[in-house]
């Protein structure tokens, strides 16, 4: 009898934990009731991202913060996610890598976010995967890097390897026989590499003529560009981000080349004026990668995004980083709600590995179809182009798979 009074207490302490987990449910490795994951209560699941909203990939930036904000006041607005209210936490990383690391840190440790949700970073981000991998925080579509064909990590859009693959698809259907490359020593240009290796073999027509590299950060790219004009190529492709996308144009149009110019639509900043407006008249003809449908009129889900858009009190709220991201918030929210009340992170990839045979249909981007890995975890496979022509962007080649 006179241990009654310990076991009772036991028991108040069991009912008091369970009550304060509310409905998060969560599952350990054998099955058994475990901690519930960070960053979710009762009535809010926060979520957050590194951008770069200051420094040389500001204009990006500022259009992946819109886009995700839109989304979350979208969301919030009609009630969160299965009746929990979205709560975002975007720190400013100013484009350079040791910050990108350490906001990641933060962000999980300290801000105890539930997942990472389309950060940027391309120099940084691969830097914090095995952080990523001890704190099992799901990493719902970076922006730039490369799939670590890791657990955590989902890319729910062509990489920027996969749009280059497209574009070398695209000159070689042009006739180009003669491609240029200008590339910068960052995940960018690696990038790049990893597309070339993968398509100039089934094009043997067609031949490297100048492969030129830049410094990440540096706006000095003339004694690049003079390499490639000297080597009179017919098309050239650009592995840059937007502000060196720009002045390379610029500089090639001056030049005298008249071929087409391709760059990713993070480099081309496709569907907004982030690289096009700083090159002026030697955008015309201009042509960047499409992961999300950033320039079509006649598309419901991006005239309803584009509505919310107009009304975002900031810049670049209507550029297609903003759509990206809009996107990827939105698919980050049908996920969770598939996932119901049990919120663990195990139950996070079982759901998203299903979504190879039954994918998230957003109808602004590619089908999101991850599956299991190896691979799976590349949610898209396809890219499109659009071409800046008379003052706006319009649609070169729709969603397609490089061959």
């Amino acid at each position: 009898m006179a241990r009654k009074p310990l076991l009772l207490a036991a028991a108040a302490v069991t009912a008091l934990l369970a009550t304060a987990c509310g409905n998060v449910s969560s599952s350990g490795s054998s099955g058994g009731p475990a901690q519930a994951p960070p960053g979710v209560t009762n009535d809010q699941i926060t979520i957050g991202a590194t951008l770069p909203i200051t420094g040389t990939a500001a204009v990006a930036g500022q259009g992946l913060q819109a886009g995700m904000k839109i989304a979350v006041d979208e969301l919030n607005g009609s009630g969160g996610i299965n009746g929990r209210k979205v709560n975002l936490v975007i720190l400013d990383d100013g484009y350079t890598a040791d910050r990108v690391v350490t906001n990641v840190r933060r962000l999980v440790s300290q801000e105890k976010v539930y997942a990472l949700v389309a950060p940027a970073g391309s120099q940084g981000l691969p830097g914090t995967w095995q952080f990523i991998a001890q704190n099992h925080t799901p990493v719902w579509g970076p922006i730039s890097p490369a799939d670590p064909n890791q657990s955590e990590v989902y890319l729910l859009s062509a990489t920027r390897a996969s749009q280059d693959q497209v574009a070398i698809d695209y000159f070689a259907k042009k006739g180009v026989q003669r491609l240029a490359v200008i590339q910068q020593d960052n995940d960018l240009g690696v990038s790049a590499k990893q597309a070339l290796a993968a398509q100039m073999p089934k094009h043997p027509e067609m031949k490297i003529v100048a492969n030129e590299t830049t410094q990440s950060g540096n706006t000095e790219v003339s004694s690049a560009v003079n390499n490639v004009l000297a080597a009179k190529p017919e098309a050239v492709l650009i592995a840059e981000d937007n502000t060196s996308a720009a002045l390379i144009l610029k500089q090639l149009r001056a030049g005298g080349m008249t071929g087409p110019v391709f760059a990713d639509q993070g480099g081309a900043g496709t569907g907004g004026p982030s690289a096009v407006g700083p090159a002026g008249a030697a955008a015309e003809g201009f042509l960047g990668g499409m992961q999300a449908d950033t320039v079509s009129t006649d598309n419901p889900a991006v005239e309803h995004w584009r509505t919310l858009a107009k009304s975002y009190q900031g810049d670049q709220g209507t550029s297609g980083f903003s759509l990206q991201t809009y996107s990827y918030v939105m698919a980050f929210a049908e996920l969770v709600k598939r996932m119901g009340k049990d919120l663990s992170y195990t139950n996070f990839t079982t759901t998203a590995e299903g979504l190879a045979t039954n994918p998230i249909k957003l109808g602004m981007i590619p089908d999101i179809q991850c599956g299991p890995l190896p691979g799976g975890h590349t949610c898209a496979q396809q890219a499109g182009i659009a071409k800046y022509t008379g003052g706006k962007w319009v649609v070169e080649q729709p969603f397609t798979a490089a061959q």
